[in-house]
């Protein structure tokens, strides 16, 4: 059994503007335990590239998909020219948006282990262990029916919003806090599953800490802004989710 290591975030967690902090906190230790030099850079790396290497493709099929749409149908001449810019522009904002969803469907062999290690670092006891091939095909079934929750989440709620947001300034102060809302509840998902809770046991949890996991997602979602620093979000965000998840566990029910 490993010593286990003092919980870096306020236990057992708070509401309002005290829980909110908490989890702001929680995804900024997440993030340094993930990138170079804070132990767990070696579980965070591989998703990061395995999910690039697979979004690459699905841009570069997007951007030949609708510049061949555009420069088709404004034919030649500066519209064609504008078309492609377009579709250049279109594919970044596809590929911010979709690697999340795409980084997702490989938390079964990626970001679990984060979560494994992040439980292990500060409880000294493993959060599930050995997996049978028959409880992996079970996860790894339901991280493919989460990233296509969260593809249609940002397809429906988050790319639309973004798009009015940049219309009119209202829409904006609506925008970040419902995305604060969505990425802190999507990445509590991956510590919450592995101790099996059920559709309605998160809920559950997140309703009675909705103040952390606020906190948690609005750090994610400014980190999201970031170049380079935006790949970590996910490994992150489930080391973050680990850790409010630890801290919620004195008070919550039997």
């Amino acid at each position: 059994m490993t010593e286990p290591r003092p919980l870096p975030i306020t236990t057992p967690l708070k509401s309002g503007l005290a829980g909110f902090v908490s989890g702001f906190t929680a995804l900024l230790v997440g993030l340094r335990l993930v990138v170079p030099g804070g132990g767990l850079f070696r579980y965070a790396i591989a998703p990061i590239l395995v999910s690039g290497v697979v979004l690459a493709g699905v841009a570069i099929g997007v951007f030949f998909g609708v510049t061949y749409w555009l420069v088709e149908s404004f034919e030649q001449g500066w519209l064609g020219w504008l078309g492609g810019v377009l579709a250049f522009l279109l594919t970044l904002v596809i590929s911010y948006f979709l690697f999340v969803p795409v980084m997702t469907l490989f938390a079964p062999l990626f970001i679990d282990p984060i979560c494994e290690q992040v439980h292990i670092r500060y409880t000294g006891r493993e959060l599930i262990g050995e997996r049978s091939a028959q409880a992996f095909m079970r996860r790894q079934l339901f991280a493919i029916g989460q990233s296509l929750k969260w593809t249609a989440v940002v397809l429906l709620v988050q790319l639309p919003l973004m798009i009015a947001s940049l219309l009119t300034v209202v829409v904006t102060f609506v925008a970040i806090p419902v995305s604060a809302v969505i990425q802190g509840v999507d990445l509590m998902d991956y510590p919450l599953a592995l101790r099996d809770y059920t559709a309605s046991k998160k809920l559950g949890w997140a309703k009675r800490h909705f103040w952390p996991a606020s906190g948690m997602g609005t750090a994610a979602s400014l980190l999201m802004l970031v170049p380079g620093l935006n790949l970590f979000v996910v490994p992150a965000g489930a080391a973050a989710a680990t850790l409010l998840m630890l801290a919620s566990d004195s008070d919550e029910p039997a």
